[in-house]
């Protein structure tokens, strides 16, 4: 499902739209005065509305008029240095007696955006309102303020420290806490984003993160899959334009995951990954399918240094690693887990714990990416613990390609798709998206539905890239 993010910021003038950010800036003006305006006619409003006689109402209405621009001047001190502040306050008091008026009606007169939509239990047309405060409220200044939630990273941690690693109470040296780990300071943009605003907080000891809607939908989304009896999977896309906040709903989401119990993969930089892979080989063992070596070792690492505790007691056998790894590469895993364990007996000779698959990966470039590969065929195909994969720029992953090799394209001017790729290609048949216009190769090859048992495929799509962006499932 597509979940739309809140717009963007308000435009500012020194983003090259002057006019644009005048217009807002006029409407937030009013909205003030308005506001203004309401709060000093609260009284004497709910008095006209009680009066019978319409001489009586006329006098009352023209003595606002009189006294209301001295009641706004007042509240409003730096407004009124306007040089129209006079003209202001007049039109804006004109605007909220329309409103009442309107409501009375029943009828809501849309202004701007600002107004609330009457419902049927604040008005009913041609009787008598049953709740006069909220009928003269046209501004919803008495109504509860709107108070944003916000979850801090830092004390979410301490606070499930008997269930969570050690590893996720600590933060790295940019100060980004561990339980959004491998999410690190963006190497262009400096402490931009929203680490931003961890580095500009007064208290360093928080590491907040706004909760909007849109985490709650996907959280929902996720919740509705994995609890319960029958345990499911979900797939989520987010969408937004640039600089909305995907990337931090996108880490919330991933916080979150961990604290609940589930074991995270997450790869927040999708355009990094399908670029800058070091070099590409082809898979020992799997015909027609490509290793990244090294973004494999890295990946070996990262979940490692996340969830070895977590995986611990899931074993892979030597009959899963064959579909990833060849008879001479597993005898080799074998054999540096019994060297790394000095002959331990309690070692399984037919199985070896992901942990230790995954400490051998992150140390082998010739096994990372078999090693890897059987590390997420386990997760996604369990059920003791749900498994969660979060993809930030997901949309790069369907770009025309970085990577080429003479085995894939002779002349080697053919980039490979990236579900040619071993390490990519069960997260991409997971979330099962293909691009509905032309342009890129990549096409759906995978067998049945290999959406994983438990757990959540999360992907946030990047405005910012010029890729595709549309796709078919």
């Amino acid at each position: 499902s597509a979940l739309p993010l809140p717009p963007q910021p308000p435009p500012h003038p020194g983003h090259g739209t002057p006019a644009i950010h005048a217009k807002h800036r006029k409407l937030h003006v009013r909205t003030r005065l308005r506001t203004a305006i309401q709060l000093a006619i609260h009284d004497d409003l709910l008095r006209i509305l009680q009066m019978t006689e319409w001489r009586q109402k006329q006098e009352k209405v023209d003595e606002l008029f009189e006294g209301i621009e001295e009641k706004v001047r007042e509240r409003e001190p730096i407004l009124a240095k306007l040089p129209e502040f006079g003209e202001l306050v007049e039109r804006g008091l004109e605007d909220v007696l329309e409103m009442v008026q309107a409501r009375m009606k029943g009828v809501g007169k849309k202004s701007e955006g600002e107004v609330r939509e009457t419902t049927d239990s604040e008005v009913e047309t041609n009787e008598e309102p049953t709740d006069m405060e909220r009928l003269v409220d046209v501004m919803n200044v008495r109504g509860e303020p709107v108070v944003p939630i916000f979850m801090d990273l830092a004390a979410a941690a301490k606070q499930r420290s008997d269930t969570l690693s050690e590893f996720f109470s600590r933060s790295n040296e940019a100060g980004v806490p561990n339980l959004v780990y491998p999410l690190n300071v963006h190497h262009n943009e400096g402490v931009g984003r929203m680490v931003e605003e961890w580095e500009l907080a007064a208290n360093k000891e928080t590491k907040r993160i706004m909760m909007r809607e849109a985490i709650k939908d996907v959280a929902e989304k996720i919740v509705e899959a994995t609890e319960g009896s029958d345990k499911g999977a979900a797939r989520v896309m987010v969408v937004g334009k640039r600089g909305v906040g995907k990337t931090a709903a996108l880490a919330g989401i991933v916080a979150s995951a961990r604290v609940s119990g589930h074991i995270v993969a997450y790869f927040p930089d999708g355009d990094r990954l399908r670029r800058y892979g070091y070099y590409v080989e082809p898979s020992s063992h799997r015909e027609g399918l490509f290793d990244l070596p090294e973004i494999a070792k890295e990946f070996c690492t990262e979940l490692s240094a996340a969830h070895g505790s977590d995986v611990g007691s899931m074993t892979a056998s030597k009959e899963r690693m064959q579909k990833f790894l060849t008879d001479g590469q597993i005898d080799r895993v074998f054999r540096r887990r019994d060297e790394a364990s000095d002959g331990d007996a309690s070692d399984a000779a037919t199985e070896i714990s992901l942990d230790k698959l995954l400490e051998i990966g992150s140390g082998s470039t010739s096994l990372s990416s078999g090693c890897y590969c059987a590390v997420i065929d386990v997760l996604m195909n369990q059920t003791e613990k749900p498994f969660t994969v979060a993809m930030d720029e997901f949309n790069c992953y369907y770009d025309h390609g970085h990577y080429t090799h003479m085995d894939f394209d002779p002349t080697a001017y053919t980039f490979m798709p990236l579900n040619k790729i071993t390490i990519f290609k069960p997260f991409l048949e997971a979330m099962g998206l293909y691009p509905s216009v032309a342009g890129t190769n990549i096409v759906d090859e995978s067998e049945g539905d290999t959406l994983m048992k438990w757990g959540s495929v999360i992907v946030a799509i990047s405005d910012s890239k010029a890729v595709k962006t549309e796709f078919d499932n």
